[in-house]
């Protein structure tokens, strides 16, 4: 991506991260006859067109996201960091295994580069967001998985990010609570739409308040099936 021009916006930023599992699981076929890969791109694709229809959201959200599995195997950062009204949807690919581990640890990374950016730019920005997705078990070594775990629960400690964990399919919820303070929930029957207009709705309201105002955010209702 080009680099953010700050000078002529220089709105608050309410930055986002998506960790979105595209291992070879994701090419699981599903009762209404498409794929759960196919059904994340339909709702990347949601998720653009609710930010695309939100003003105040387009010059104040910024999203980014890492893959975990797909063509490279390895995690990486595919979209790197770009204000909503130049984010452009574009399609993931299936295959190879769940590194979530390596991904979280990437997309950390990426956001602490980001806020440094923003803080020397002299834009200020809300707490960032991670939302993790993922329908199977992580397929990185115990040791790797334990201090991804350890990391990102500190940094949601310190405040330093929000996470909210997803589980489809197969995924166990167990292990998805390792990774965060909050409570991971089970999205119901494959409903990637409404999870991405909800992510949408939700980053709408946050950027519209101040840094550390408590909002309260929409219901996970049309979306999301059970909490741990």
């Amino acid at each position: 991506m080009a680099a953010i021009d700050y000078a002529s916006n220089t709105a608050q930023r309410t930055p986002c991260m998506l960790v979105l599992d595209a291992s070879g699981s994701m090419s699981t076929k599903e009762k209404n006859g498409f794929t759960r890969i196919q059904m994340l791109n339909q709702g990347i694709t949601a998720f653009h067109a609710a930010l695309m229809a939100d003003e105040i959201a387009l010059s104040r959200v910024q999203v980014a996201m890492v893959n975990v599995g797909g063509p490279t195997e390895e995690p990486e950062l595919v979209l790197d960091w770009t204000d909503a009204e130049l984010f452009q949807p574009f399609e993931l690919v299936a295959c190879h295994s769940t590194p979530l581990a390596k991904g979280v640890c990437v997309a950390l990374d990426a956001i602490e580069e980001q806020k440094t950016k923003l803080r020397s730019a002299g834009i200020a920005y809300t707490r960032p967001w991670m939302l993790i997705i993922t329908d199977g078990e992580p397929t990185d070594e115990p040791n790797e998985w334990t201090k991804a775990c350890q990391r990102l629960q500190d940094a949601e400690r310190e405040h330093k990010v929000q996470v909210y964990p997803v589980g489809i399919g197969e995924a166990d919820l167990i292990r998805l609570a390792e990774l965060s303070q909050t409570n991971p929930m089970r999205m119901d029957n494959i409903r990637f739409r409404e999870l991405f207009v909800w992510l949408s709705a939700s980053l709408g309201q946050i950027s519209r308040s101040a840094p550390g105002d408590k909002v309260q955010l929409p219901s996970t209702d049309p979306w999301a099936a059970v909490k741990l």
